[in-house]
């Protein structure tokens, strides 16, 4: 029996049903024979009434520009048909708050958000005509004002709940495409504008507002119409649209997000790039409770995954995929079952149709290849390595761990003055609410500029009073005039506050008993302590720096086409199919975040509107205060000991030996100054007794005995690491170069002020503070041209401002008064000649040449000395300071074998994003000021969980976009960080294989355990040994090697399993076995030729996974370190700010940018890294394997030392050695297609 054809009507205005994708997949849907199509037109759907439509038993139906919505419910009111897409619905999708609503009526996870209305819902049949004939959903003028709504310069509110910068600001009709994003202050300010893609631009930046008068220092919200405030959420850089047909089926698609860099990403025929991506379970959950909550089944809407978790942001009803064959007839397979069923269920190919759809939403799981056919996974994966050659090994890059120092910066300064003015006390209460014991922290812009009103008037009031001729003030009056001068003078730079990188504190010093009501005694701050920081700037010159170094990773770290014999171009084309996972961390210091963000600019190519960082800082850098930033408290007695060590060699004088009394008492001085300064609550007799038994641990440890007849032990018998000859003298020059620096810039400033007071029109209205006008460290508005022909100081620096620097450092160098050295100050000194040489170059100052080579001396034994004068030391202080940050990395290269692993294997090892049932565990416990802990654990799974945040592509349409490595993913996780934290990584890597000690204690052996295994090792050469294991399961990764004694020999992989020396280790009979070090001599012979860990310092991790091991061997991942120290030129030698211009100031003056070959900008010798261990490995050579690295690192991994969950895949802190060459090589997949 013939069925009747099933008429299915498309009402839609013309420019939406006659589409080319909507063309696709009717015709498909005609092609099967059950369908009878009727497209109604414009004509008839404005102008006819319902009742002359013609009548469907299926209608297609949605809204768009000048739809008559109501005539659609009219007609289906009237017909009854089935309806695709609920046209009563279509009404919610108008209004972003009523979206909202429903999915939270829906349990569909949205984000943290709050709405502020100022007129009502759309109601049905609430169009009305814009003048152009187009009906819109809500009024563009407000009908009333929001209740209880206020705004700030870091939040917006309503009857009490907050939303805090960074926000994005919708307007709630949802037609209204023009969406902010506001900054805080923290980042930079300002907003950016999304909007609809003009040309190859969808979005743009506005930096913040320059006051002027009392206008706001900030740029207010709208309030034009009625908005929703949400959290901004950081995705990477990419944005999710999925795109549904039934409640079962849902197709996504990842493309570059505009809140980057807001350039649209275009392929050769000029159309957008998106990337089909696999969506996790949960979210397919998501997309189903999408469709029913909306009764729209052809839909699309928003995905934002973020910290482990996905929410939908937005709900567009109507839409399909442009351009995808593989989606068009998904789609029209699935619209046909889903009509028959409505309309026919038995007609014939009902059944066979509803199959055919379910077939099509059985989307494979995110790892698992099951469901694909043989042929499908060849087209999956076409190309295989080749049969590796001596000179190409077959293994392939998996992850790019750096570790990276902040770029060149402005001189970091303090200043502090006794300060008992009410009007600062009273501020100083108003931001701690009340508290007298508690200091207060001002940064933000209102804050600031409450403290430069106050310190003016202060100012103002004692230069009225110095200008009084019957007043003659006294010294001290006149410098605390000069004080309160050099307070506004700071205050004032740049013209105005915005940014991250000044800072005041006001500190309660001493406090007085009052009478309170009921006769209640309570305390008064009498006197406080003003500090303000500023200075440490990031500079031009470190943007440009820090993009250089970007654009270099992306050359040097990621192999390009020829490595892989394809025309593949290496990182972007990694980047762009989303098979890049990256994460950018940052310390709290806004050098530092900048560094990230100009970086990041450099390695991902981004646009940015006249060099503005603050969206990819908002949007790619991840602040991580308590990994990235240099805490003291666990490590102050070794710190104390190694400056008091210091503080003693670099004052010891030549010609005579110092006495007992002038050695420990100098010293000592030194150093309880260094605790009272950092707020360490030691007592002199506690320091006393830690250095005494300090000294006797660290002379045991060297084997000789500490000299009890000399005291307290302290003179030091043997010679610190680079101490130069006659320390003291040389601190004597640099202290007398200083001076002369500082009168030079004093007769500078004088004469400048005679200019000034003798010009015509002179008179002054306000304190005369000469303070600056350009923000610090910043460009001249004409360039590095103008640079070089200015007569004032760079970097928005006034004489004053620098005579006052140089001044300060004098003064704090040499007490005279005491008549000793502070030689923490000699690093600072360093910096300024430094600074001052590079970017002062102009002034021509007399001696800083020879000022800048002492100081280098100096510094370059003072700092590594810093952080240990002895390996135990530079262990103890090292591991300490960067256990945070070494337990990170080897989670980071843990999770990639695990990843990899379950790859090969086809065996999910637990990856997975949080249901959207679950209660998020992202509640992260923050550290308040008064010192409350932090849930660390709570943390460390909060970052486990946002490490399985990646996007993956979809299999079945990756070949289609020539894609065929689909399964595999880069991860680069880089950490910006301060010098303290290269230090304390470098030291753990140079001496962690001398740390058996804690390695015996860690374990539990005993001492006899111990010296048998000494004594069965004992003649054996100093090499590293692999001693194989049993087999493990194949259903886990490996684990970490360990023989019979693997804590003392564990081994550098090496392919055949064999007996194998690292590169630079020597044998010595003489002593114990030891371990063989991480680094070689390539290292040693940098750091004894250059000491300075230089401005972009580098630290580098590469692991590569090598396909010819069985993948459950621990051979199969190979470590390579890379290190740099950094910018490493000398400022009398080389223009810096040329070289460094060349590469990228010319690209970033410009709008657009220029594109330029970066292997031609970039120098082979610029910012070059030295390999340390296993570059470029041949075939059989000895390598650092993961396994190996982590047995090395055991003891300073906290994460791991912590951490009990023995069960996990490949996280095990012990098992054997498993897997060998005997068994099959793993498939070998080339990854840069």
């Amino acid at each position: 029996m013939k069925h009747p054809a099933v008429i299915l009507g498309v009402c839609a205005m013309d420019k939406k049903s006659r589409s080319s994708a909507m063309r696709e997949i009717l015709t498909r849907i005609e092609a099967f024979g059950e369908f009878e199509i009727v497209v109604f037109g414009d004509e008839r759907i404005v102008n006819d009434p319902v009742e002359t439509w013609p009548r469907v038993d299926a209608l297609v139906s949605f809204y768009s520009n000048g739809f008559p919505l109501q005539k659609v419910e009219a007609y289906v009111e009237l017909v009854k048909p089935f309806v695709v897409n609920d046209p009563h619905d279509q009404w919610t999708l108008l209004d972003r708050r009523l979206v909202y609503k429903r999915l939270q009526e829906h349990n569909i996870p949205v984000p943290n958000h709050i709405v502020v209305n100022r007129n009502d819902y759309v109601k049905r049949g609430g169009l009305r005509k814009k003048p152009k004939g187009d009906e819109v959903a809500l009024p563009d003028q407000p009908t009333f004002e929001p209740k209880e709504f206020s705004q700030d310069e870091e939040y917006v509110e309503i009857q009490g709940k907050r939303i805090c910068k960074p926000f994005v600001e919708k307007p709630a009709n949802a037609e209204d495409h023009n969406i902010f994003i506001y900054y805080p202050h923290s980042v930079g300010g300002g907003y950016k504008r999304l909007f609809r893609k003009i040309g190859n631009q969808s979005s743009q930046y506005y930096p913040p507002p320059e006051p002027v008068g009392d206008g706001l220092p900030y740029t207010p919200v709208r309030e034009t119409t009625s908005f929703i405030y949400e959290d901004f959420m950081s995705t990477n850089g990419t944005d999710v649209k999925v795109y549904t047909v039934g409640p079962n089926y849902a197709h996504a698609e990842a493309r570059k997000s505009p809140v980057v860099d807001g350039r649209v990403q275009r392929d050769e025929s000029g159309k957008e790039v998106r990337y089909p991506i696999l969506l996790t379970p949960e979210e397919k959950e998501i997309a189903r409770r999408v469709v029913l909550a909306f009764g729209q089944n052809v839909c699309g809407f928003d995905l934002l995954r973020a910290k482990g978790r996905s929410y939908v942001c937005d709900v567009n009803g109507w839409s399909f995929v442009k351009n995808s064959k593989k989606y068009y007839d998904d789609a029209s397979v699935c619209l046909r079952a889903m009509i028959l069923k409505a309309v026919a269920p038995n007609h014939l190919s009902t059944k066979p149709a509803q199959k055919a759809a379910a077939s099509r939403a059985d989307e494979p799981d995110v790892i698992s290849t099951d469901g694909f056919t043989e042929a499908e996974l060849n087209d999956f994966i076409p190309e295989r390595v080749p049969t590796p050659t001596p000179s190409e090994p077959a293994e392939e890059l998996r992850a790019v761990l750096g570790v990276i120092r902040h770029g060149d910066r402005t001189p970091k300064q303090k200043m502090k003055l006794r300060v008992t003015n009410p009007e600062l006390l009273s501020l100083m209460l108003r931001c701690t609410n009340g508290r007298t014991r508690k200091q207060a922290k001002l940064k933000t812009p209102q804050l600031l500029q409450e403290l430069l009103d106050i310190c003016r008037d202060i100012y103002a009031g004692l230069a009225e009073r110095s200008s009084q001729a019957d007043i003659t003030l006294s010294e001290e009056a006149l410098e605390e005039l000069e004080a309160w001068k050099q307070i506004v003078s700071i205050l004032e730079e740049g013209g105005h506050f915005s940014g991250i990188n000044r800072k005041a504190q006001l500190k309660p010093l001493e406090w007085e008993k009052v009478e309170g009501e009921n006769d209640v005694q309570n305390e008064k701050v009498v006197e406080a302590l003003l500090i303000i920081k500023f200075g440490g700037v990031l500079t031009y010159l470190g943007k440009y720096q820090a993009e250089a170094l970007g654009k270099a990773f992306r050359v040097r770290m990621y192999p390009r086409g020829n490595y892989y014999g394809s025309d593949a171009d290496g990182l972007l084309r990694l980047h762009s199919t989303y098979r890049h996972d990256l994460k950018i961390y940052s310390s709290d210091e806004g050098r530092v975040q900048i560094t990230a963000a100009a970086f990041a600019k450099g390695l991902l190519a981004l646009d940015t509107h006249h060099g503005q960082l603050t969206p990819i800082l908002a949007s790619l850098v991840t602040k991580d205060a308590k990994l990235l930033d240099f805490v003291t408290h666990d490590v102050e007695e070794d710190i104390l000991h190694s400056k008091h060590k210091l503080y003693a060699a670099m004052t010891s004088k030549p010609d005579r030996r110092p006495s007992e009394t002038e050695t420990e008492t100098g010293a000592l001085n030194q150093t309880l100054r260094f605790a009272s300064l950092n707020k360490f609550k030691i007592v002199t007799q506690m320091v006393i007794a830690s250095h005494r038994i300090q000294s006797a641990r660290d002379f045991s440890s060297s084997g000789s005995p500490p000299d009890t007849n000399r005291g307290s032990g302290f003179v030091i018998k043997e010679k610190l690491m680079g101490v130069p000859n006659q320390p003291l003298r040389k601190l004597e020059k640099m202290y007398e170069l200083t001076k002369f620096i500082a009168v030079q810039l004093r007769t500078t400033l004088m004469a400048q002020q005679t200019r000034y007071d003798m010009s015509p029109g002179a008179g002054i209205t306000k304190p005369d503070t000469r303070s600056a006008l350009a923000p610090r460290g910043s460009l001249p508005k004409g360039g590095i041209q103008q640079l070089k022909e200015m007569t004032l100081p760079a970097g928005g620096e006034s004489f004053l401002l620098m005579y006052s620097r140089w001044k300060k450092l004098a003064e704090d160098l040499y007490h005279s008064r005491k008549e000793r050295f502070d030689i923490s100050k000699v690093p600072d000194v360093y910096d300024a000649a430094k600074y001052d040489a590079i970017h002062n170059e102009h002034l021509a100052l007399d001696g800083l040449e020879e000022l800048y080579e002492i100081a280098k001396e100096l510094a370059d034994c003072i700092v590594p000395n810093e952080y240990g004068t002895t390996t135990s030391s530079k262990l103890r202080i090292g591991g300490t300071i960067a256990a945070g940050l070494i337990g990170k990395l080897l989670s980071d290269l843990n999770s990639t074998r695990e990843e990899s692993f379950a790859v090969e294997t086809g065996i999910d090892s637990g990856m997975r994003r949080m249901s959207i049932s679950e209660k998020s565990s992202a509640v992260v416990l923050k550290e308040e000021e008064d010192g409350e802990p932090i849930d660390e654990e709570a943390d460390e799974n909060n970052e486990e969980i946002e490490e399985l945040n990646t996007t993956r592509l979809n299999l079945r349409y990756a070949t289609a976009h020539g894609v065929h490595s689909p399964f595999r993913h880069v991860r680069t996780r880089l950490y910006f960080t301060s010098e303290s934290h290269l230090h304390s990584l470098l030291n753990v890597l140079q001496y962690a294989h001398l740390d058996n000690t804690r390695d015996v204690e860690r374990e539990g052996r005993s001492a006899q355990s111990a010296a048998a295994s000494d004594q069965s090792d004992g003649d054996k050469p100093s090499a590293l040994i692999f001693t194989p294991g049993p087999r493990s399961s194949p259903s886990k990764p490996p684990g970490l090697p360990l023989g019979s004694p693997p804590m003392r020999s564990p081994t550098l992989g090496s392919p055949k399993g064999e007996k194998s020396v690292q590169r630079g280790a020597q044998p010595d009979e003489a002593q114990p076995q030891v371990r063989a070090s991480l680094i070689n001599d390539s290292l040693r012979a940098l750091i004894s030729r250059e000491k300075e860990l230089d401005y972009l310092t580098h630290i580098v991790f590469r692991m590569f996974e090598r396909f010819q091991v069985p993948p459950s061997d621990p051979r199969r991942f190979r470590i390579e370190i890379l290190f740099s120290n950094g910018v490493n030129m000398h400022p009398f030698k080389n223009n810096t700010v040329d070289i460094f211009d060349k590469i990228v100031g010319g690209a970033s003056s410009s709008d657009k940018g220029a594109e330029r070959r970066d292997d031609e900008d970039i120098s082979d010798e610029l910012l070059k890294e030295v390999p340390i261990q296993n570059d470029r490995i041949k075939r059989d050579d000895p390598y650092l394997t993961l396994s190996t690295m982590e047995e090395y690192l055991a003891n300073f991994n906290r994460r791991g030392n912590r951490d009990s969950h023995v069960d996990t895949p490949g996280k095990k802190a012990r098992s054997s050695s498993v897997g060998s060459d005997g068994g099959k090589s793993g498939s070998a997949k080339s990854l840069f297609a």
